[in-house]
């Protein structure tokens, strides 16, 4: 069996246990918490289909954001264009273009980072000994 066969169940109850298992020493348990939620609130009966929702959820945001920034510099290119000049109209479009791209960047390192976590945890509870598994 692969990572990406793995069944939603058997994932959440193994991470759901090293949860427990975490709060009772005392570890902090907010990323596990985190990811626990997320995978929860997606459809899908495997991982594979799980992190391809997810993947699709992120790529939907995309436009919107993009279209967000495309605005907000059609504005100011407009109304500082007009009252402060093309000189200062084009460093506040140069900083918005930078902070669309950072928040792009952002996204991206976000959907690589719950898609890479999606497939370590998945992979961890299939190279568990069956011993240790419950069921």
């Amino acid at each position: 069996m692969n990572a990406d066969r793995l069944g939603r169940f058997e994932l959440l109850m193994t991470w759901t246990q090293k949860l427990n298992e975490l709060a009772r020493t005392g570890e902090s348990t907010r990323q596990l918490e985190r990811f626990l939620r997320t995978v929860e609130a997606l459809p899908g009966e495997e991982v594979g289909e799980i992190g391809n929702e997810w993947r699709r959820r992120q790529r939907e945001q995309r436009p919107c954001w993009a279209l967000a920034y495309l605005m907000l510099a059609v504005l100011v290119a407009t109304a500082a264009g007009h009252f402060l000049g093309t000189l200062f109209a084009g460093l506040s479009i140069s900083v918005i273009s930078l902070c669309a791209a950072k928040a792009l960047h952002h996204h991206w390192q976000q959907e690589e980072a719950f898609d890479h976590e999606l497939h370590t945890r998945a992979t961890y509870v299939v190279n568990r000994p069956v011993w240790g598994r419950s069921v």
